[in-house]
């Protein structure tokens, strides 16, 4: 409705008065301008349906961190507990484990902070397949380390963070340095 109004309004002169060309607007004029018009707004609705459909799903997002400090044995799933974001509730804090909800593009971003004199090495998976690692080490001081991946996820895989050999991850309730964090970039195309 909104762009009949713009286009008729655009078009009045037109309608009521006379052409560009000198000519008069008949009845019958009128009548096939409104006709395409109609018809040009029924074919926009039809074409922006389907993005719509998928616009009105709700876009899973989490944010989470640790607020503790936690020693990760290898291949232990890091369970970060300060939840900050969990649209959708795809993130489980009890077992570390992201469950995508819907089949597409996800973007996972994660950060550590090693203790004083600790080794960090954690490994990021999909599934049980081995994905991507951050590392860190610093003698006399605190190490840190970040990585960050774009995964093509079908409903039901689950992407979690695990330790590779010990790591002493650094945390406190005020002094939250691991986070782990991913959202929903793009539905894949056949998601409906």
């Amino acid at each position: 409705m909104v762009a009949w109004f713009q286009l008729s309004e655009s078009t009045v002169l037109n309608l009521n008065g006379s052409s560009t060309f000198g000519q008069t607007t008949t009845m019958a004029d009128k009548h096939v301008i409104t006709c395409v018009v109609i018809v040009l707004v029924g074919v926009c609705a039809a074409s922006a349906a389907p993005e719509k459909r998928q616009t009105n799903m709700l876009k899973p997002a989490f944010s989470v961190g640790l607020s503790k400090m936690m020693n990760v044995s290898d291949h232990v799933n890091v369970t970060f507990d300060r939840v900050f974001l969990n649209e959708g509730n795809g993130y489980d804090p009890a077992t570390g484990i992201f469950t995508a909800p819907y089949d597409g593009t996800y973007n996972f971003l994660y950060h550590a902070l090693a203790e004083i004199d600790g080794v960090m090495y954690l490994d990021l998976y999909k599934n049980q397949e081995y994905i991507s690692s951050a590392y860190a080490h610093v003698t006399s001081d605190y190490g840190s380390a970040s990585n960050a991946v774009v995964l093509t996820l079908t409903r039901g895989d689950h992407v979690y963070i695990t330790g590779h050999g010990t790591s002493i991850l650094y945390g406190d309730a005020w002094e939250v340095y691991c986070t782990f964090s991913g959202y929903l970039m793009f539905f894949s195309n056949n998601q409906a």
